[in-house]
């Protein structure tokens, strides 16, 4: 009898665990495809909590190698700006708008005023003036005009997930959660995230880290091919106690012409034989826009 008692007090707790573990992240919480649908469960939510937000960015780019190199520009450069986040529902477009204050430590004097655009404007429209205005601080001759942190985000949308491949790679079990990495390729087609000017699509691969049960997103790897150009972009999220939210804290930029390559993509200079750049971008001092923001 006492033999049988404690056969049960021990099958009781090796169950324990079990149960609680499920409380957190039932096992079918961690199969390929429950992680996917609270993916993009989760990043449909988001559109709507990370818009008409603002966040300080320190901003920093590299030029580690270029050939031919070119000796009037230099080889680092540091930008402090403010940045406007939010999803578009018209377009169905996540943007970063970038206010760029300051370069090097020097302050701007006559720039665009991004508060008075958004008042009067509506974000596409006022993303297209900043981008214009932007790329002007941008170190090398390679040409960006994706590099936004909630970019790779899309892949998870209704319009990009069909006609993508995921992948269950591992599951590790934190103090914070149990977190799934899922790897993804989109298919070849005219469907892709990226195109080039051009219109061919630029077919995406990269990793999602995702919680199981919630969906919520800890970091985002995304690598891309536009013309002779590589692109590799990571973006690390992160809880912020004022907005509630998980949001960007950093953003890391990679890119590669092609040594030897021929550059057909017109955003590419054509002088250009072989360049790598490295940015980092860190975010802090989340708020909400106060004023009225043109939605449409």
């Amino acid at each position: 009898m006492l033999k049988d008692t404690l056969r049960l007090v021990v099958l009781g707790l090796s169950l324990l665990p079990v149960l609680l573990s499920g409380q957190v992240a039932p096992a079918d919480a961690t199969s390929l495809d429950a992680v996917v649908a609270a993916a993009a469960t989760y990043v449909k939510g988001y559109q709507r909590e990370l818009t008409a937000v603002l966040a300080d960015e320190d901003y920093q780019q590299q030029i580690i190698s270029q050939t031919p190199r070119d000796e009037a520009m230099p080889r680092v450069r540091r930008l402090r700006s403010e940045v406007f986040f939010m999803y578009a529902p018209a377009s169905d477009d996540w943007m970063a708008i970038r206010d760029v204050s300051a370069v090097n430590g020097k302050d701007l004097k006559d720039r665009p005023n991004l508060r008075e655009a958004l008042r009067t404007l509506p974000p596409h429209e006022v993303a297209r003036t900043f981008k214009v205005y932007n790329s002007r601080f941008n170190l090398g001759n390679i040409s960006r005009n994706f590099n936004e942190p909630t970019l790779s985000l899309l892949i998870l949308d209704d319009r990009y997930r069909p006609h993508v491949t995921f992948t269950r790679k591992s599951v590790q079990t934190r103090r914070d959660g149990v977190w799934v990495t899922v790897s993804f390729t989109e298919q070849e087609g005219p469907n892709t995230l990226i195109r080039e000017r051009s219109g061919k699509p630029a077919v995406s691969k990269g990793e999602f880290v995702v919680e199981a049960g919630t969906g919520r997103i800890r970091r985002v790897w995304m690598e891309t091919t536009v013309g002779a150009v590589v692109a590799d972009l990571t973006t690390d999220y992160a809880p912020d106690a004022r907005l509630g939210i998980w949001v960007p804290v950093s953003f890391a930029e990679n890119y590669q012409a092609r040594a030897n390559a021929k550059i057909v993509d017109p955003r590419i200079r054509t002088q250009l034989s072989s360049e790598e750049i490295r940015c980092v971008a860190t975010y802090t001092n989340y708020r909400r826009f106060e004023v009225k923001v043109i939605i449409r």
